[in-house]
């Protein structure tokens, strides 16, 4: 993949805000320089999945993220990455990004133009792309918005690399991103553990019985 600085720069103060609330000022700076190399080192081993691919964000940011526990092992522990990511999924700022109420029926359909969408870029680059995301769509359910992935280059890169055991920590971070949209995901299955797909069924949080 083509290294983007971008994502560094947005999550910087927030990955400092956590380090500092659990390092002294010196191994924060320690373990920062360490995970910037290591991020340009893991994205030039990740495969392209295109540079202006809509879903591209969240294999740049699940690198960014991993690339603080792998290059910091002496001092960053799994429990930690879980916990960084968790606290800035939650932090007030991004809860006011995403200023969405999946129990609405506009903001809902605008959530299932935007996935279509990018389903449709998926597959219009899927020859010079091959093991991008690919969306399956099934009418399964009356409630909300149900699709279904069986590649996924987060899961596929943290197996060639030895990194099974963490893919985990970033499928859960789905969970508090509905969440933060008041909305639910309802899942059965996922790549990380060794099922054929990762299913998605996405409700608003009031919806009280989905069908």
């Amino acid at each position: 993949m083509k290294y983007k600085h971008s994502y560094w720069i947005i999550l910087k103060p927030f990955i400092k805000k956590y380090l500092r609330m659990n390092f002294d000022k010196n191994s924060t700076k320690i373990i920062f320089k360490k995970a910037k190399a290591e991020y340009k080192h893991l994205i030039s081993k990740a495969e392209d999945i295109g540079y202006n691919n809509p879903m591209a964000s969240n294999l740049y940011f699940s690198l960014l993220f991993v690339s603080f526990l792998t290059s910091n092992r002496d001092k960053f522990t799994e429990d930690m990455l879980a916990e960084m990511i968790e606290s800035i999924l939650n932090s007030s700022f991004a809860k006011k990004i995403y200023r969405v109420d999946l129990n609405k029926e506009k903001d809902m359909e605008r959530l299932k133009k935007r996935i279509r969408k990018n389903a449709e870029w998926a597959e219009k680059n899927r020859t010079k792309y091959p093991e991008n995301w690919d969306y399956n769509f099934e009418g399964r359910y009356k409630d909300g918005c149900y699709y279904y992935f069986t590649k996924c280059p987060i899961a596929k890169f943290f197996k060639e690399n030895n990194l099974e055991n963490l893919t985990y920590i970033f499928c859960d971070t789905d969970y508090i991103s509905f969440r933060n949209i008041k909305g639910r995901l309802i899942r059965q299955c996922t790549l990380a553990k060794g099922d054929d797909k990762c299913d998605f069924w996405i409700v608003g949080d009031r919806v009280k019985n989905p069908h």
